[in-house]
């Protein structure tokens, strides 16, 4: 039996398998609406309470990060969310960060604002990835984080698995937002 044929057939199907891995995409499509998801929030205005910030934030321009799980990598691009809000804060510029793993998030939150005096709200999902959350905003458990940037509501540009050395491409979705571009 010849081996050739079929290890070309193997190597086709890694290939275009590896493809899809490089593509993987999570969250709201662009020109999506953004639904009410309530979160509870762990250092933000509504400190100990459930809250949808989605809807607190309405219309206003934003940027709705979740996050998979705690790690430097998401402690390091919670606080580059915090320095774009506090560039753009007074554009009416909002931000949050949600932690997808939940419950079990809360103290290193909690931690993370301590060391980094955090403006931004900082949140969990209340159930963990079983939230309704990753549904309705097809979060993808396989990437570390979403970024959408959104503005009256619906997503002008979705930036997922990224890691720190990235995020210029949320500033840069963010400034071209705000600049009216999108």
């Amino acid at each position: 039996m010849n081996l050739l044929p079929k290890l070309a057939i193997l190597a086709a199907a890694l290939s275009g398998a590896i493809g899809l891995a490089a593509d993987f995409v999570s969250g709201l499509p662009i020109g999506a609406t953004t639904q009410t998801i309530p979160v509870t929030d762990v250092t933000g205005p509504y400190k100990g309470e459930k809250i949808c910030y989605v809807c607190d934030f309405d219309k206003a321009p934003d940027v709705l990060a979740f996050f998979r799980d705690t790690s430097d990598a998401t402690a390091k691009e919670i606080i580059q969310l915090n320095d774009l809000y506090l560039k753009n804060k007074s554009r009416n510029f909002k931000a949050v960060a949600m932690m997808i793993s939940g419950e079990g998030s809360r103290k290193w939150l909690e931690e993370l604002n301590r060391s980094a005096h955090l403006e931004i709200p900082l949140t969990f999902l209340t159930k963990g990835p079983k939230d309704v959350a990753v549904r309705v905003y097809n979060l993808n458990p396989a990437v570390a984080n979403t970024f959408l940037v959104t503005v009256d509501r619906t997503v002008v540009a979705n930036i997922s698995d990224i890691g720190p050395e990235q995020f210029q491409r949320v500033a840069d979705a963010t400034t071209e937002m705000l600049a009216g571009g999108k």
